[in-house]
């Protein structure tokens, strides 16, 4: 079983990454993905406050915390919540495959980032 605190680290270094493979210049305004100082806040909060998986509930995370797990903008944010809306509260990851815009591939990008 792996530590709180080491899954805070693995998800900090991951939405790290993620973040820094996504653009060249942090400098320029940002198009649709969080510069590094926002990362850093984000990441520092998480450190605070737990691992991520703590702070972002599937069930009751608003569309614009949604948006701050890498691979999610805001059109798949707002779908997640619609879905949860019209369908109720998410019982199992698996779930998020019936929310339009989440394929495989998307749902293990953001599984270590979710929780009910």
């Amino acid at each position: 079983m792996v530590s709180p605190k080491k899954l805070t680290g693995i998800a900090i270094g991951t939405a790290l990454m993620l973040t820094l493979s996504a653009g060249s210049s942090f400098c320029e305004e940002k198009s649709g993905m969080a510069t590094l100082t926002e990362t850093a806040k984000l990441a520092s909060s998480m450190t605070d406050k737990g691992s991520l998986a703590d702070m972002i509930n599937i069930n009751k995370a608003s569309p614009e915390m949604l948006s701050a797990i890498p691979g999610i903008g805001p059109k798949i944010s707002e779908a997640i919540a619609t879905y949860r809306e019209a369908n109720g509260s998410f019982t199992k990851i698996k779930d998020l495959l019936n929310v339009d815009g989440i394929d495989m591939a998307l749902l293990e990008k953001i599984k270590p980032f979710l929780n009910f």
